[in-house]
């Protein structure tokens, strides 16, 4: 079970002699981290201006929203052409209410979408392509064809500082229009969990010395059970510590009365986040499948990981 705040809201933009390709639109900064969920959701609904029953007919507003860094130059948008509902229509029952709220004018679409058109721009750029990472690249939703995915700059879904959302004249006259959008969400939680496993030994020899190892690995996704979504691990550590201490004076006779305390430690931390540092809503192992050498990957890999290494030898009171 999950707690859920209810905490529906909604909100209407009205737009008055929009120009032909021109749009106006509302923006909320915010600080958010939305990789730990998989979609994006909102209810939209189009109609005519109650006081301007103008020529205006279905797809020629459309509404986007825009995630990113900022609105202008680091964004991801989505855009869908609206269909209005007929005057007169009230959500009295569920057919009205899908004629108000149209399925085709909801905003329902998975976040990898917005990475996935990312991942293709950046291949056609590393390929010599003519795309630009200042300029706009869009694709089509390929589930639902009439709708657009741009970017725009090097946006991140794990650190979207601002939401815009805008209404966008599509046609070639001016137009006049109403459009309502409720309950802006994120759903389907990332429920897939990280495992984690810990050991230690001891060995003693004699008394030549003991020797002590512990091991502990954990995976991206683990957490405990009083940790929240956003409190998850989201990179892969391994620790590694081995320590030994030997009397390498028992080898010699005891009338000799030698003593060579040997002390030696040996301690290794590594963590490989799970994205790509340089590009932060992009799987690293994406990433590095994405490169086309090893020198690449290798120099990649580099760059991501963080390692501590801490060796030790002492040799005291000998």
């Amino acid at each position: 079970p999950q707690l859920t705040q209810e905490n529906e809201q909604s909100m209407v933009v009205r737009v008055y002699d929009l120009a032909p390709g021109d749009a106006r639109a509302v923006y909320k900064n915010i600080s958010l981290d939305m990789r730990q969920y998989r979609r994006l959701q909102m209810f939209t609904h189009a109609e005519h201006m109650l006081d301007d029953m103008g020529e205006l007919n279905d797809y020629e507003l459309s509404v986007f929203i825009r995630l990113g860094s900022d609105y202008q130059n680091n964004y991801y948008e989505y855009e869908i052409p609206l269909k209005l509902t007929p005057e007169g229509i009230y959500s009295s029952s569920e057919t009205d209410a899908k004629i108000v709220w149209p399925e085709s004018n909801m905003f329902d679409f998975p976040l990898e979408l917005l990475t996935n058109i990312k991942n293709n721009r950046n291949a056609q750029k590393n390929q010599g392509g003519s795309v630009s990472y200042t300029k706009a690249y869009s694709e089509f939703d390929p589930d639902k064809p009439k709708n657009k995915v741009t970017i725009v700059g090097n946006p991140s879904l794990g650190d979207v500082q601002t939401i815009m959302i805008g209404v966008r004249n599509q046609g070639r006259e001016v137009k006049t229009g109403e459009v309502w959008l409720d309950e802006l969400r994120l759903t389907d939680y990332n429920e897939d969990g990280g495992w984690a496993v810990m050991g230690n030994a001891s060995i003693g020899l004699s008394d030549i010395g003991n020797f002590n190892l512990s091991v502990r690995h954990e995976t991206a996704g683990f957490g405990g059970i009083e940790e929240n979504l956003l409190q998850r691990r989201m990179d892969d550590l391994t620790q590694l510590n081995v320590s030994a201490a030997f009397e390498f004076g028992r080898f010699f006779p005891e009338k000799a009365n030698v003593h060579i305390p040997l002390y030696f430690s040996y301690s290794l931390e590594n963590s490989k986040p799970q994205y790509n540092p340089l590009d932060g809503d992009i799987l690293l192992d994406d990433a590095l499948d994405a490169l086309e050498t090893k020198t690449e990957r290798d120099s990649l890999l580099r760059l991501a990981e963080t390692k501590t290494v801490n060796k030790s030898v002492n040799l005291t009171n000998v």
